[in-house]
């Protein structure tokens, strides 16, 4: 037989069945040829290749024991064999490096399993508004998953693919279990690393010794466009307990993880977005505060509301147009949600007024210079908007903010926006650009710009 060697670009644009994949899969191949950046066509032409099996496009074939780290596959009814040389099985710091490419392909026969034990056939598992946070059931679903399929002590879908925020490093803390060890499998996006021994790597000892983990492996949870959408941290007590087949499994977890992240960002964008500003809207604020007071009585710590108002708004309207208007608004809230922390909450609550929740623990102290940072912030923005005679103009755009806490100022959703409004109120009177906090009987310590 005639052997053709070929680059990955020829691989995807004259040998695959691209027709075949769906079409946010094609999307990523063609942004990865257009980009022409190496790596990612290489990773977009393994993706194409395990999504064209699991549909059927593509049969892989067994593996040549002349060539142990070949992949082969062929196309259905045709006799030409695609074959790729994978890189060798990797080892750094005490953890191996899996392609997830040269995993064994069997796991793909559990995706009805996995998805049955993760509800993603049922509608009403990730898309009920009510959940102020629907990725919560999927955790929840991730941990009981892993433990019927794997035997695994404990599955951990960390948020954010790239760190930003993310809390103190540890196995019972809301962040990574160790955050260089977080930023390896992000360098290694398209792998799996694996620690058949925690033990055996003294940086990690005392922390697997504190959650009683012997074993853990972790990869990168990737959107269809690329995307690092979380982490997947897969845990055992014992030691050395997954092979190849269980690994696959996980990246069959991991993949089934990103749908279910994806579909879970495409409800919030139509259910809870503010289509003209991007951040949260009214229904989500609503869900949210009342799930975060929940939490600081738990925690017995303090959380605070913000509520910011533009500062004669309709004289924008008035002078420039509605349209200008416009802008004013989605300029000021995109400088309000770029100047909180990840976690904390930022919605348009209607016409030109903001909630911002930030999130306990936060103190006294913290909220005034969170608030101060807020507002001028938005005082010193460059705004520039296009008026009605189609000339740009800079504008100055100052807000007032109102702000209340809980449990100082009120233990219910309701009256903590009562206490933040009449803040607001007293932060709205003239020379207005003001930070007021609410004091029963008067708003009266106030910031001013």
């Amino acid at each position: 037989m005639k052997q053709k060697d070929i680059d990955f670009r020829e691989l995807l644009e004259n040998l695959l069945p691209l027709d075949q994949l769906l079409p946010t899969d094609r999307l990523r191949v063609h942004r990865a040829l257009a980009g022409g950046v190496g790596s990612q066509i290489e990773q977009a032409a393994l993706t194409a290749l395990s999504q064209l099996e699991q549909t059927g496009a593509l049969r892989r074939l067994p593996s040549d024991p002349a060539h142990p780290s070949r992949l082969r596959y062929q196309r259905l009814g045709e006799l030409d064999v695609i074959a790729l040389q994978l890189p060798a099985r990797a080892e750094r710091e005490g953890f191996l490096i899996f392609p997830r490419a040269a995993l064994p392909n069997q796991a793909r026969a559990g995706f009805d399993q996995v998805r049955r034990l993760l509800r993603l056939d049922d509608p009403r598992a990730l898309s009920d508004p009510r959940r102020a946070d629907p990725r919560l059931a999927l955790i929840e679903q991730l941990d009981l998953a892993a433990r019927e399929l794997l035997g695994a002590h404990s599955a951990r879908l960390v948020p954010g693919g790239e760190d930003e925020g993310a809390p103190a490093p540890g196995p019972g803390a809301g962040g990574p279990f160790d955050r260089a060890l977080a930023t390896q499998a992000r360098l290694h996006a398209d792998s799996i690393l694996y620690c058949p021994d925690l033990a055996q790597v003294p940086r990690l000892a005392g922390a697997a010794r504190e959650s009683g983990a012997q074993a853990m492996a972790i990869t990168v949870v990737t959107g269809a466009d690329g995307e690092r959408l979380a982490l997947l941290e897969v845990t055992s007590r014992a030691r050395d307990p997954f092979g190849p087949e269980e690994l696959s499994m996980i990246a069959l977890l991991a993949d089934t993880c990103a749908r279910a992240l994806e579909r879970v960002a495409s409800i919030e964008k139509m259910v809870f977005v503010d289509p003209l500003t991007q951040v949260y809207n009214r229904s989500y604020f609503d869900l949210q505060v009342v799930n975060e007071m929940a939490r600081a009585q738990r925690e017995q710590t303090s959380m605070a509301l913000v509520i910011a108002d533009i500062d004669d708004f309709k004289a924008f309207n008035t002078a420039f147009g509605y349209e200008a208007g416009n802008q004013v608004l989605v300029q000021v809230a995109q400088t309000l949600r770029g100047a909180v922390r990840p976690f904390d909450t930022v919605a348009r609550w209607g016409g030109e007024e903001f909630s911002i929740l930030l999130t306990a623990p936060v103190h006294a102290e913290d909220v005034a210079a969170a608030c101060e940072r807020l507002r001028s912030l938005v005082e010193r923005m460059p705004v520039r908007i296009e008026g009605l005679d189609r000339r740009l103009h800079r504008l100055g755009v100052t807000v007032s903010l109102g702000v209340a806490m809980h449990p100082d100022h009120a233990d219910n959703a309701q009256d903590l926006w009562r206490a933040a409004n009449q803040a607001l109120l007293e932060a709205k009177r003239p020379p207005k650009n003001r930070i007021v906090f609410f004091t029963p009987g008067r708003a009266s310590r106030s910031n001013a710009g």
